[in-house]
């Protein structure tokens, strides 16, 4: 998605965030942080999940994704909040155990979905950190319109046509 990568503008297909969208986000939140699910999203984040919390965390990621899909929440908000691709990557092959053992093969299927879009925004979007601590051989080039040295844009409507060379408060002999 050429030019996405300006944090300013939302990339196209990944909605735009709104106020509208908070109280759904906060709801997520909620739900992420209250037991049972919030031991289980711990554990998910610091990588040393239970057998219990692979399905509890797979459905929850499942249903949150279709509110996505369906655009009833922005992926920006969640892509940008949480890291689905991640989490599926911890989660998939308990999902296709489980697919394969129950012959379902939808199950958690909006939340691979989800996880690949996440993958994608991801890709399209790097850390923002990544620029602030931005140095060494490894570090990626400015973003556009950001850090950088701003190029010569056009003269401000009614400057003068060529700028004078006396300094500031000069006065003309």
């Amino acid at each position: 998605m050429p030019g996405s990568a300006d944090p300013r503008s939302p990339s196209p297909g990944f909605g735009r965030v709104s106020g509208e969208h908070a109280q759904t986000f906060i709801s997520i939140i909620k739900v992420l942080h209250s037991e049972p699910t919030a031991a289980a999203y711990g554990r998910l984040l610091k990588k040393t999940l239970e057998p219990d919390d692979y399905m509890l965390l797979a459905h929850l990621f499942e249903e949150i994704s279709v509110l996505a899909l369906h655009h009833l929440i922005p992926e920006a908000l969640l892509f940008d909040a949480f890291a689905f691709d991640l989490y599926w990557d911890e989660l998939r092959e308990d999902v296709m155990a489980l697919r394969a053992q129950t012959g379902n093969d939808k199950f958690c299927e909006n939340f691979e979905i989800a996880a690949e879009r996440a993958r994608a925004y991801r890709t399209d979007r790097p850390p923002k950190l990544r620029w602030i601590r931005r140095g060494g051989e490894d570090a990626p080039p400015d973003p556009p319109g950001g850090l950088g040295v701003r190029p010569p844009g056009p003269r401000p409507h009614g400057a003068p046509a060529r700028p004078r060379s006396e300094p500031v408060g000069h006065k003309d002999s």
